[in-house]
């Protein structure tokens, strides 16, 4: 339907009122959508979880995840929602996350500003949910990407935590369990 005011403007109306709850529900998911880290876990943004990694000398686990990604669902629901996975990496890790679709944009520790998704491109994050532990001096101590079991998610606190990274690869170690 259309009407006509003064001055010859003219509005379009949607044509039904499904058509405009469509319209304001696609902009409501267009604007504020967005992938988060799972809860009860105290993620920062990489350059925050770098500078506080340094001060406390702490290694850093690094979650990559979006929205829409159902393996990432997949680990919240059946493996970050573990109390003892919970405790392990609040307690051993200083937690970063990066949505790698995002515009949000993080400072990085030598104070270049650029997105998330900039960062995970940079990165060379190619699918989602990948995990990196990094040393505070951002050298890469173990990546994998996908999902992880409990036990695995373990296994992987085990071998950083215990220092095990520094003299043997998680292969060798996995391998003399």
């Amino acid at each position: 339907m259309v009407t006509t005011m003064k001055n010859s403007y003219k509005i379009r109306w949607p044509k039904t009122v499904l058509q405009s709850v469509a319209i304001l529900f696609g902009f409501t998911l267009f604007t504020q959508v967005q992938a988060a880290p799972p809860e009860g876990y105290n993620f920062l943004s990489y350059g925050e979880a770098m500078v506080k990694a340094r001060e406390e000398s702490k290694p850093v686990f690094l979650y990559y995840g979006r929205y829409g990604c159902s393996t990432c669902r997949k680990m919240h629901k059946e493996v970050f929602s573990n109390k003892e996975i919970e405790q392990r990496y609040n307690n051993h890790y200083i937690l970063a996350y990066v949505d790698t679709e995002s515009g949000n944009r993080i400072t990085l520790p030598n104070g270049e500003r650029i997105t998330d998704m900039q960062f995970a491109t940079r990165s060379r994050i190619l699918g989602t949910p990948t995990f990196i532990f990094k040393n505070p001096d951002e050298t890469e101590l173990l990546n994998f990407a996908g999902f992880r079991t409990i036990e695995r998610m373990k296994q992987y606190d085990d071998y950083i935590n215990g220092g095990h990274h520094k003299t043997t690869s998680f292969k060798a170690y996995k391998a003399a369990q």
